[in-house]
């Protein structure tokens, strides 16, 4: 990170840039696997610290756990190889697989997109008894600015009244932060 970090408005319009970028392709992806309500296990709108002096964000969405959904491959393997060639035709990069031993149903696929402000992506497939389940965690990059500026941009009247979303259909307007009206220039 290089140069002078935004202030004010330029840094919660450029925050909110990066967020609802990275949402959008976090959103894309959950629809590629599944149409329907996702658990929220961290919605992403609350800035994160990183570097020096900047904020990420970190978002995780679960198939959800009490239905009998099941992923369209035969095998949680199948559905890796799948989703790593649907990734990489949408531009994404470092696409890469991780099986481990024979008995364990889980693997990985982790990716980035760095042009979306994805810099980290990481997609759990375990296939399971009763339920199959798909884990989706995503850390945007690290974008200049003060974390805690930027948090009372975007939660002016406290970050504790926040509502907390359970689940969300990918195609839902994303939120970000509790600024009404939001900060102007």
């Amino acid at each position: 990170m290089t140069g002078c970090a935004p202030t004010g408005f330029s840094l919660y319009e450029h925050a909110r840039e990066t967020n609802l970028t990275m949402k959008q392709q976090v959103a894309d992806l959950q629809l590629h696997i599944f149409d329907g309500e996702w658990t929220v296990g961290e919605y992403g709108d609350v800035p994160n610290s990183c570097g020096s002096n900047g904020y990420n964000f970190y978002v995780q969405r679960g198939t959800p756990l009490d239905s009998d959904w099941r992923m369209s491959a035969p095998s949680a393997q199948d559905m890796a190889d799948e989703l790593m060639e649907w990734l990489e035709s949408r531009g994404w990069t470092s696409v890469t697989r991780q099986a481990y031993s024979t008995g364990v149903s889980t693997v990985t696929v982790e990716a980035e997109k760095r042009s979306s402000y994805v810099e980290d992506l990481l997609v759990m497939i375990s296939s399971g008894v009763e339920n199959d389940i798909v884990t989706i965690r995503a850390t945007s990059t690290c974008e200049d600015g003060d974390r805690w500026e930027l948090r009372e941009l975007m939660f002016p009247d406290n970050l504790f009244e926040y509502e907390v979303i359970g689940r969300e259909h990918p195609s839902a307007e994303p939120k970000f932060g509790m600024a009404t009206p939001t900060p102007g220039p």
